[in-house]
């Protein structure tokens, strides 16, 4: 009676989902429980999966949301984990369990820069991947080294310098429309906007900083912090001029970060 009867239909609906993500860490061939493949999974009968799968869902410890795939690292045999930038729940860590598997289904779904529709299972500090439907994956940036170098640039940048688990509608917006944006269009005066005002949005950019350079780069800077976002592709400004303002702004990232990023982009 804790809740109305449509939310107790989605809910249910919730349960099963969960159930068959859950079963095959509860049992196998012969019994259940005998041969847990995790620890926290490590149900003695199907009637305690049912409880942990109750637990699961009356307490809401599942998200659905949006994200955007940030990086992705080996796990185990065929596992991986993932950082993505969410909707709901700012940027989190999540397990997709058996994706580098070659008859994986959901393979696909995950590759970087994807932004997809998620359902995710709370399992301690980090999130289960339990079902996923793709919404874009940026198949311009994909298909070009030059754009393609931008764009992993742009996001190691964003998961290095964005707190986890901060939900920020602006930001996920912003990030979302960078990648639409870099889909259409390779320039390197662009990342430089998106470095220099991402900088902003999370409060690390300061004028001061920019003080001590010649006018012609302090207009410059001026000029990507003011304009709008799309209109920054109009700006042509000369060679030496873009590179020198990007090497400026990956040197405040860096200093912001106190590491090195990795990644080189090819100018």
């Amino acid at each position: 009676h804790k809740f109305p009867m449509k939310e107790i239909q989605i809910r249910a609906f919730y349960i099963g989902k969960l159930f068959f993500v859950c079963y095959p860490y509860c049992v196998n061939d012969i019994s259940f429980g005998l041969y847990p493949k995790y620890r926290e999974y490590n149900f003695i009968c199907i009637s305690e999966l049912f409880e942990y799968i109750l637990d699961i869902v009356m307490n809401q410890r599942f998200l659905n949301t949006q994200g955007i795939i940030l990086k992705r690292i080996n796990y185990k045999d065929a596992d991986k984990i993932l950082t993505i930038y969410t909707k709901d729940a700012g940027k989190i860590s999540a397990i997709a369990k058996g994706i580098r598997k070659i008859n994986s289904k959901r393979k696909s779904h995950l590759e970087l820069l994807n932004h997809v529709k998620m359902h995710l299972i709370k399992s301690g500090d980090m999130y289960i991947v339990a079902q996923t439907e793709v919404i874009s994956t940026n198949p311009n940036i994909r298909g070009n080294l030059e754009k393609t170098n931008l764009a992993y640039y742009i996001t190691e940048i964003f998961e290095k310098i964005i707190v986890d688990e901060d939900q920020n509608d602006i930001l996920f917006k912003f990030l979302q429309k960078t990648l639409k944006i870099l889909n259409e269009s390779s320039d390197i005066t662009f990342v430089n906007g998106f470095n220099l005002k991402l900088l902003k949005l999370t409060g690390f950019y300061s004028k001061n900083k920019i003080e001590h350079f010649p006018n012609e780069i302090k207009e410059h800077f001026k000029q990507l912090e003011i304009m709008k976002y799309e209109d920054i592709l109009n700006i042509k400004p000369d060679y030496m001029l873009a590179k020198t303002a990007h090497e400026i702004l990956k040197s405040l990232t860096e200093e912001i970060l106190e590491k090195s990023l990795k990644v080189k982009l090819f100018i």
